[in-house]
């Protein structure tokens, strides 16, 4: 608008006759995967013109298909598992078309069936699929983020976006895919009944980007002997707009009790480790042409730049708690088995570290 929008003014209401919607919808009982709604949105686009949405659904019905990595193609499915493997997004991610729409919700298996699948768990808010919401971008840089949703509360009330600061005429309208997510700074925001609390790799999984920052990562680390969860990285990360220097925020997330949550001597070296293998993976197979020809140029891209966030956020990591140890302080979280002072002049570690200042010189596409 030539006026602009003033902190708290509404945004947009979506009149509820205008929204897809399971049969049965319940706004504090949201489930995933949402059948009815999956099955809702199936019928719709075999209406097609005859639907009483039909805009909106022959809208979606023309949006391009393969961008989300469980749309991938063979090949490319298997490159991003080879990168991930114990890292998130995790092999099932890769299928929950098969997961979700054919197993559990019993769904038959059509290309029209995967297409309104993938525009669905792609596009909805907790099961609702909101027309004109569901088209604007995210970030969840507090710099560029103006605008929240609510959702109706009641069947029959509409959807509303309200702004969460001063929006300057001419700016773009940002929302945030995962508003809840474990670093989310408004505290004033209290309306996290939803789903939306997934975090980079979530966002990669289920939308096929990496987002800007700053980012959330959960990093599991398993029990090598018998596969079990042996512990819980998790961190905030963020960069400096200014310096282009990444940093993390905290250890831990912004629900959780404890002030700061640093990582083990174990989970370290576990993440030295991860960094490694994914700095050799690319040594190896960065340059395989034969690779590159196996699948579409996207996949190959996306991959990659989802591998560089990897390596920048295990990197960051590393460094940081490095940081803290050489600082001295002795109110940090350590092995119960070793309390020598983890060292960054370690000489046992892997030459892949070589090629580490390499991606200093990159530019970042996250």
């Amino acid at each position: 608008t030539e006026e602009g929008i003033e902190e708290d003014e509404l945004v947009a209401t979506i009149p509820w006759d205008l929204i897809v919607k399971p049969n049965n919808y319940d706004y504090h009982g949201y489930i995933s995967p949402n059948c009815d709604a999956l099955h809702e949105m199936y019928h719709q686009f075999q209406l097609g013109d005859k639907s009483k949405y039909a805009p909106y659904i022959n809208y979606l019905i023309n949006q391009p298909a393969g961008r989300i990595p469980s749309e991938w193609s063979k090949h490319g499915k298997e490159l991003l598992s080879k990168i991930m493997k114990d890292l998130p997004p995790y092999n099932d991610a890769l299928h929950r078309y098969e997961r979700d729409w054919i197993g559990q919700c019993h769904g038959e298996d059509t290309p029209l069936a995967r297409q309104s699948y993938f525009q669905l768990t792609s596009r909805d808010e907790d099961g609702l699929m909101v027309p004109f919401y569901d088209m604007h971008n995210h970030s969840n840089d507090p710099k560029r983020l103006n605008t929240v949703p609510h959702k109706p509360k009641k069947e029959g009330r509409p959807f509303t976006m309200r702004a969460i600061r001063d929006i300057a005429p001419g700016e773009q309208i940002i929302i945030s895919y995962n508003r809840c997510h474990p670093c989310w700074f408004d505290t004033k925001y209290d309306d996290c009944e939803t789903r939306s609390h997934g975090g980079t790799d979530f966002l990669f999984s289920q939308f096929g980007f990496v987002e800007d920052h700053p980012q959330f990562w959960y990093i599991p680390q398993y029990n090598e002997e018998d596969g079990s969860l042996f512990d819980e990285i998790r961190f905030c990360l963020d960069k400096d707009d200014e310096t282009g220097q990444f940093f993390v925020t905290r250890f831990g997330d912004n629900y959780s009790d404890e002030e700061e949550e640093i990582p083990f001597d174990e989970n370290v070296e576990f993440l030295k480790g991860e960094l490694d293998r994914l700095l050799q993976l690319e040594y190896d197979l960065k340059n395989d042409g034969e690779l590159i020809k196996s699948m579409p140029s996207y996949e190959w891209d996306m991959t990659w730049t989802y591998q560089k966030a990897l390596v920048k956020a295990l990197k960051t990591a590393i460094e940081t708690v490095e940081e803290i140890f050489s600082s001295g302080d002795r109110n940090m979280r350590r092995s119960s088995e070793d309390d020598d002072v983890s060292s960054s002049d370690d000489e046992s570690r892997d030459p892949a570290h070589d090629r580490e200042d390499d991606y200093d010189d990159l530019e970042d596409d996250s």
